[in-house]
C-alpha cells in the first residue's frame, strides 16, 4: 500500500488590485490522508521580496491568513507535529488576494510501516544506496579496538528511506551509530515485478577501525 500523494491547489480571488499593492495570502492546511483540517500547523512564507519571513499558525479549522506581502515569488514551509514538512516553491503573488489549499502527509509510524512491509526475497531487486553517511566510530569503540561484522534489520520504504531498524548482531559502542547512519541514508527501493515496495531488509555491515 502506498501512502497518499501530496496535493496543493491554488485559487486566485479578488484580483482587481494594482500589481504594486500588497498581497494577501489565505488558505487551509489539511491532512492528505483524510482531508481533515489541521489546526496548529505553522505556515512560513519566504521571498526575495520579503525582508526576513512571515509565519502564521492555522486555527482549529485549518485556516490561515498572511497580509501585507510584497508582490513576488514565494516559497512556503508547512510544519506540524506528526506530519511531513512540505515546502512548495514558485508561488507568484501579485497585488490582491490568493487562496491556497495545502495537503500534507502524515508521518508513517513504525507500526504502519510494519503492517505494509514484505520480506525481501531473491525475486526482488536489491535496495541500492544513493546517498548518506558511513557510521561514525565512537571514541569508546576506537579506544577498545572494536571491529567486526554487524547485521541490522530495517524497513526500506518504497520512497527509499530506511526506518524501524533493529540490531540483530551488534558490536559494543557502535550499535546506535550504525542505526543512526542507516536511517539518514537514501536508497533506490526494492522492486517487485517492477514496482517499488516497502521491504524488510537485513544490512550486513563490516566495521573497520579508522586509520590513525
Amino acid at each position: 500500500m502506498r501512502r497518499p500523494f501530496l496535493a496543493i491547489t491554488f485559487a486566485l480571488s479578488a484580483g482587481a488590485f494594482a500589481q504594486t499593492a500588497p498581497a494577501v495570502l489565505t488558505g487551509m492546511v489539511v491532512d492528505a490522508a483524510t482531508q481533515s483540517p489541521l489546526g496548529d500547523a505553522v505556515v512560513i512564507a519566504r521571498s526575495p521580496a520579503l525582508p526576513g519571513e512571515q509565519a502564521v499558525v492555522t486555527d482549529s479549522s485549518g485556516a490561515f491568513e498572511m497580509t501585507l506581502l510584497p508582490p513576488g515569488t514565494y516559497s512556503l514551509a508547512v510544519k506540524r507535529d506528526g506530519f511531513e514538512t512540505y515546502s512548495p516553491e514558485g508561488l507568484l503573488l501579485k497585488g490582491g488576494k490568493m487562496r491556497v489549499r495545502i495537503a500534507v502527509l502524515p508521518l508513517a509510524t513504525p507500526a504502519i510501516l510494519a503492517a505494509i512491509a514484505v520480506e525481501f526475497n531473491e525475486t526482488m531487486t536489491v535496495p541500492a544506496m544513493i546517498s548518506g553517511p558511513t557510521p561514525d566510530y565512537t571514541a569508546d569503540a576506537i579506544e577498545r579496538g572494536i571491529e567486526g561484522n554487524m547485521q541490522v534489520r530495517c524497513i526500506v520504504t518504497a520512497e527509499g528511506q530506511v526506518r524501524a531498524c533493529k540490531v540483530i548482531k551488534g558490536l559494543p559502542f557502535m550499535n546506535a551509530a550504525v542505526v543512526d547512519a542507516l536511517e539518514q541514508r537514501k536508497y533506490k527501493p526494492a522492486l517487485a515485478q517492477g514496482k517499488a515496495v516497502d521491504v524488510y531488509y537485513t544490512f550486513n555491515i563490516r566495521l573497520k577501525l579508522p586509520s590513525q
